[in-house]
């Protein structure tokens, strides 16, 4: 990380817990030149202390600041104290860490359509191409080889990475993130069958619509809708390799790990947690702050404030009671049988 922080501006203690709105305390002209972890923090590193337990690991640091909880007490090196030193760490990157992003303007290799139109401060790369009647905001950054349909709207300071491709009128808002590969308005998995059973593709002919403070990894896809819109509601972050299918809505604030996979019609509430490889059946709908388990398969609704595991899914407490016995199966089974010769010994006895 220190190769991209050379170019930003060092802090001193009292000007980065200003700007974290944090107390500090120690020398607070000593000067903050970027982020490291504990172990391999140098000269001019801040790092954080998130639990007491790695205390040692912050007495042995040469990092030249720490951020650490509010109720610690530490005097070796300059400190801010926070609620929640995780977080204000993070915040901390943020200001040191400047992701590369290339200078306005549109590369001559770009095949950019004279009816598409674009705010101030644009960058469109190398061999992206941009359709007819096509809206991108102010300061949008688009990487080479990104492939923008006609009819689409791309709001302001939004970064599409390179090979994603955003079909025909979708819809991305502001402060968009968009990892590389990913697809955007594909056709959703539609199709009805003959009497022959051969398939009928029902026309996809809805849309997209990304909303704002939204990010969303790489070679993952967001189908289009049959009718209508699928929607995936602002400050939603969604892994890499995850599928949401046509017609879906996703809530504001929820977190999609990799490889979930969303059929058709479901939708999602705010503040939903989906793990990795759990996936959810067509139609159903998963209320507000729910958690699911990490390869859970959501079979029916699911009521807020859930947290559920297993398939078909289940309250977690019950599937890990059910975990514990499936364990044991095998000795339950011996068990039974033992169980089954002593009932058969004794109604012989008794005839």
């Amino acid at each position: 990380m220190k190769d991209q922080l050379d170019a930003s501006p060092s802090l001193t203690v009292e000007e980065l817990a200003r700007l974290l709105d944090c107390p500090f305390e120690g020398k607070g002209e000593t000067e903050i030149r970027g982020v490291s972890d504990l172990e391999n923090a140098g000269e001019g590193d801040l790092v954080f202390l998130s639990h007491r337990k790695f205390r040692n690991l912050l007495e042995k640091s040469r990092a030249s600041a720490a951020i650490i909880p509010a109720e610690e007490k530490y005097d070796r090196i300059p400190v801010i104290k926070s609620k929640n030193p995780h977080l204000s760490f993070v915040k901390a990157v943020e200001i040191f860490y400047k992701p590369f992003r290339p200078e306005p303007g549109i590369h001559p290799s770009a095949q950019v359509s004279p009816s598409a139109k674009f705010g101030k401060d644009v960058s469109i790369g190398a061999f992206v191409h941009v359709g007819d009647n096509v809206e991108i905001g102010d300061k949008t950054v688009i990487f080479p080889y990104v492939s923008v349909y006609p009819g689409v709207k791309v709001g302001k300071e939004t970064v599409i990475h390179s090979h994603v491709s955003i079909r025909e009128d979708v819809r991305i808002g502001n402060r968009v993130i968009i990892h590389n590969n990913t697809v955007i308005g594909s056709d959703g998995f539609g199709f009805l069958t003959e009497k022959d059973r051969s398939p009928v593709k029902i026309p996809q002919t809805g849309t997209v619509i990304i909303e704002d403070d939204v990010e969303i990894g790489a070679n993952s896809a967001i189908d289009r809708a049959a009718l209508g819109e699928t929607v995936i509601k602002k400050g939603t972050k969604i892994d890499n390799l995850v599928q949401v299918a046509h017609n879906v809505e996703v809530g504001p604030n929820s977190l999609l790990a990799g490889l979930v996979g969303i059929s058709g019609s479901v939708k999602i509430g705010k503040n939903v947690i989906m793990g990795g490889g759990s996936g959810a059946i067509d139609h159903v709908k998963i209320g507000d702050n729910v958690m699911v388990a990490g390869r859970a398969v959501i079979t029916g609704d699911v009521p807020d404030n859930s947290v559920v595991a297993g398939y078909p899914h289940q309250d977690i407490q019950d599937w890990r009671k059910s975990s514990v016995i499936f364990t044991r199966l095998g000795e339950l089974v011996k068990d039974i049988r033992a169980l089954k010769k002593k009932i058969t010994a004794l109604e012989k006895k008794i005839k």
